[in-house]
C-alpha cells in the first residue's frame, strides 16, 4: 500500500509542477452547457396547511428540541 500511496503523491507533485498561469478555471473537462427550464411556480403555497399539524411553529419555522449543547 505504501508504494501505491507514493505513486499517488508523485502524481500530485507532477500536477503541481505544471504552469497554469493564465489558464481560466473550468467547471467541466468538456464544453458542456446545461439545459435550463423556466423557473415558474407550479405548486400552490401550502406551508400553513403543512405546519398546522406540527407540534411547534414560530414565524413559519418548525421548532424542534435542541440536540447539541
Amino acid at each position: 500500500m505504501l508504494g501505491q500511496l507514493n505513486q499517488v503523491l508523485g502524481l500530485i507533485e507532477d500536477l503541481q509542477a505544471v504552469n497554469t498561469q493564465g489558464v481560466a478555471p473550468m467547471t467541466h473537462a468538456g464544453d458542456l452547457s446545461l439545459r435550463l427550464r423556466a423557473d415558474d411556480v407550479t405548486e400552490p403555497d401550502r406551508r400553513d396547511d403543512y405546519q398546522r399539524a406540527a407540534p411547534a411553529v414560530s414565524h413559519g419555522l418548525y421548532l424542534v428540541p435542541r440536540v447539541i449543547e
